[in-house]
């Protein structure tokens, strides 16, 4: 179908070069299958999965919605924190509630929202709960 000229989406692919949702969906949603689920499923719990598959996400993936608000510094430094989390043990390691809403506020400081990576979470929550008995 047409491709709207004017919208998010289209504006970041021009500018930094970011497929955004359109270019995840040619693909298969790979973000979801090969970075949410198994970092969703590395967690004991169904909530600290989710967290660390958002972080996953935000780590690796070119959220076009990042792209938006914060340019391409915005985009770094979100992916930047994301991975510090991760690399520092994630949900795995004592305090994680405490470093993931550090990232949080710095994120609101700086009007940063990972909606791309948002909806790809949901993504992966919706066919993990399909994979289930």
């Amino acid at each position: 179908g047409p491709v709207p000229l004017f919208s998010h989406g289209s504006q970041a692919l021009r500018r930094y070069g970011a497929g955004g949702a359109r270019a995840e969906a040619m693909a298969g949603f790979p973000s979801v299958y090969e970075i949410a689920l198994p970092a969703l499923r590395s967690a004991a719990s169904a909530q600290e999965g989710a967290v660390q598959a958002c972080f996953a996400l935000i780590a690796q993936v070119s959220d076009t919605n990042l792209l938006h608000r914060g340019g391409a510094d915005g985009a770094r430094f979100a992916a930047a924190q994301a991975a510090d989390f991760l690399a520092t043990g994630g949900v795995h390691a004592p305090g994680w509630q405490a470093r993931a809403a550090s990232v949080h506020d710095a994120f609101v400081a700086r009007h940063l929202s990972p909606g791309g990576c948002a909806d790809l979470l949901a993504m992966a929550l919706f066919i993990d709960a399909l994979a289930r008995p």
